[in-house]
């Protein structure tokens, strides 16, 4: 995979800094037909960034099973600076092709520490909604709609207790020592969906009761009104030095 960055950088300015495996492969959950969606940052060369003309901030290649998408050093940081949850995601990746960032555990854990679990819960529970749309209208409602959707509704939880929630599903599903009528149509679900192909439907005799339970736990969520957890200051601090930091090195 650090083969394939290399080649996308080979015929652009735009400097590589950080590289992951995001969605099915990070979360553990991947199909036999599972694509790599590597995501990540990188800077603008010092031609660009200087420039009176404003450039890209995004790279984007689909090419086979590989679904790269880069955003700028810039771009990245400003969601972060939001809180973004995607983006924090692709900062907690564990399966990393590419790094050449200085003192990046410090930074990582720096930022995690200061991100606002608000954020986390009604991205979360956004994510979840979307997917009760599709199986409520019949578009989609495959086992991967239902474990991407309760895998949404049990981080949407933790992110409410401000507990971050696990990345690799398995260590997710440990973060509740009480068991749930969704969890176990989680561990159901991710077994047919790693089996099975991406598109498998559920079966219509299941259809009903998955979703009843699924939509029981949403009400649950959406009684909850969390309230900010961080200092955005901070968060803005922490971002901003860092991101000097790396100018000051490539662009000197």
């Amino acid at each position: 995979m650090r083969q394939k960055i290399d080649t996308v950088f080979n015929h652009l300015d735009e400097k590589p800094l950080f590289y992951i495996e995001s969605g099915s492969r990070l979360w553990g959950i991947a199909s036999p037909d599972s694509d790599y969606d590597v995501r990540g940052f990188h800077l603008q060369s010092k031609q660009q960034y200087f420039d009176f003309k404003e450039h890209p901030d995004i790279i984007e290649i689909m090419d086979g099973d590989f679904d790269f998408v880069s955003y700028d050093i810039d771009k990245m940081f400003g969601l972060l600076a939001k809180s973004n949850p995607t983006v924090l995601e692709w900062l907690r990746g564990h399966i990393i092709y590419y790094n050449v960032l200085p003192d990046w555990t410090k930074i990582q854990n720096d930022i995690i520490e200061n991100f606002d679990f608000k954020a986390l819960f009604y991205h979360y529970l956004s994510l979840s909604k979307g997917n009760i749309s599709l199986m409520e209208t019949g578009k989609k409602f495959t086992y991967k709609t239902v474990f991407y959707c309760i895998r949404g509704l049990l981080s949407a939880e933790l992110s409410y207790n401000h507990v971050m929630p696990e990345l690799l599903i398995y260590d997710l599903f440990q973060q509740f020592k009480k068991g749930n009528d969704i969890l176990t149509i989680a561990k159901e679900s991710l077994e047919i969906k790693k089996q099975q192909k991406e598109k498998q439907e559920v079966s219509s005799s299941e259809k009903e009761g998955i979703l009843n339970a699924i939509k029981l736990f949403t009400s649950h969520l959406e009684n909850k009104s969390p309230e900010s957890s961080n200092d955005r200051q901070r968060l803005g601090a922490i971002l901003r030095d860092y991101c000097f930091t790396i100018k000051e090195e490539y662009y000197k």
